[in-house]
């Protein structure tokens, strides 16, 4: 924890702490509606919708499991990728809002997982012109039979352990960007000051 608090910290100098702080207050806000409305509408929602459907064409020249799975592949994949991309350009509270975003891909996912069988949420594929592509299954009722040892009747059993799981990846994600705020205001208020004593206890 050494190495990523000294990036943080440096990295955090002459950067807005206030800034990130009200969008950590947003993704706050977030995590506590989704812990009590796990399908509730996020702003994430259209955006994730276009990379899903985008994920079937583009992994379907793997085989027919990878197109139906390569919806939900790319929809957690694009928060990764972004993820990735804001570190390498040494914006380290990326990490957190990312994992913020990648934790509410789940909360759809389970959405979907959870509707398997009783069907009862809108069917949004792409198509070609005014005609829909034809729909044989939904994403989630061929991959839960084609999972070993899962099934439909599955279905809101596997939703609730992403929930957990999403839930459990939420928190953590905001908890550090609570942590990278802290050291950022640190460097920013104590300039002339060192958090060696610091770094030292996170490597214990």
């Amino acid at each position: 924890m050494g190495r990523i608090s000294a990036a943080v910290v440096e990295q955090g100098k002459g950067r807005s702490v206030f800034i990130r702080a009200l969008l950590l207050g947003y993704l706050c806000t977030l995590g506590v509606r989704l812990a009590i409305i796990p399908d509730a509408w996020t702003p994430f929602a259209p955006i994730d919708l276009v990379i899903h459907e985008v994920g079937h064409p583009l992994f379907a020249f793997l085989g027919e499991w990878m197109h139906y799975a390569g919806g939900t592949i790319l929809q957690h994949l694009v928060p990764i990728f972004v993820m990735v991309t804001l570190v390498k350009q040494g914006e380290y509270f990326g990490i957190s809002f990312c994992g913020a975003w990648f934790s509410v891909n789940m909360y759809e996912t389970a959405r979907y997982i959870a509707d398997t069988r009783s069907q009862l949420l809108p069917l949004v594929t792409l198509g070609t012109g005014d005609e829909p592509a034809e729909v044989k299954f939904t994403d989630w009722e061929y991959l839960l039979d084609h999972i070993p040892g899962l099934s439909i009747e599955y279905d809101t059993n596997v939703a609730l352990a992403v929930r957990i799981f999403a839930f459990i990846a939420m928190w953590s994600s905001i908890g550090l960007g609570f942590w990278m705020l802290w050291i950022m205001y640190k460097v920013n208020r104590y300039p002339n000051e060192t958090i060696a004593a610091d770094e030292d206890d996170d490597i214990q």
